[in-house]
């Protein structure tokens, strides 16, 4: 639960009296125009962004007082993060940049490695387990960081305008593939996009709209 008093980014307010609930399991979806806060209203969730006034209380814990090894041990564990343009490192095998999030949980890189090849096949990437992200298609990248999400199998995936860099046909496998595996995996989803049809997808839509979130 969030109880937002004040979201503000260089002492100018981007969100005011803010009030939002996640259930488990439930998927939600956010739009507004640009500049309207969504991304910023994401970091939040995720424990990015620290900038506001108020409560906000994750899995039981309250966010207020969690120190940044805290937050980083809970994000790590329990929450993916799902971005318009992948991150994923270039240096780095499609393989290997699947297995990292789990490397960093357990500590054993052949468990992680054995994970992530579960998910390579999983995802239709088997062919390219080896390829640098480069090589990869835009669909494919985003693939591998849909992957890369899930490996820990997070109770929350945050997602901002996960298809905003593919062309439409690409766009819409991935985003009816990406909704149907959360679903399966009782996971609970927050994502942000500037497409209605996406966001007709979601068990619930919010607005963003002068600074207010707006159930719809």
């Amino acid at each position: 639960m969030i109880q937002l008093n004040h979201l503000k980014n260089s002492n100018i307010p981007i969100l005011k009296n803010i009030n939002f609930e996640l259930y488990r399991g439930k998927v939600v979806s956010i739009m507004g125009p640009s500049g309207s806060g969504k991304s910023t209203f994401l970091n939040i969730i995720g424990m990015l962004d620290s900038e506001f006034e108020g409560k906000y209380n994750l899995l039981n814990k309250k966010v207020n007082i969690l120190s940044k090894n805290e937050k980083n041990i809970i994000r790590n564990n329990s929450i993916g993060f799902v971005h318009q343009f992948f991150h994923l490192i270039p240096e780095l095998s499609i393989w290997e940049n699947i297995a990292i999030p789990k490397m960093i949980l357990t500590n054993n890189k052949n468990e992680s490695l054995i994970s992530a090849k579960y998910l390579i096949d999983k995802f239709g990437l088997t062919e390219r387990i080896n390829f640098k992200p480069q090589y990869l298609s835009g669909g494919e990248q985003q693939r591998a960081a849909i992957a890369r999400a899930l490996i820990n199998n997070p109770q929350i995936i945050i997602a901002d305008e996960m298809t905003g860099n593919l062309d439409e046909e690409t766009s819409d496998s991935i985003f009816d593939f990406f909704i149907e595996e959360i679903k399966n995996n009782k996971q609970s989803l927050i994502y942000v996009t500037h497409n209605e049809k996406y966001a007709t997808k979601a068990d619930i839509k919010y607005e963003i709209s002068k600074k207010n979130l707006i159930k719809l």
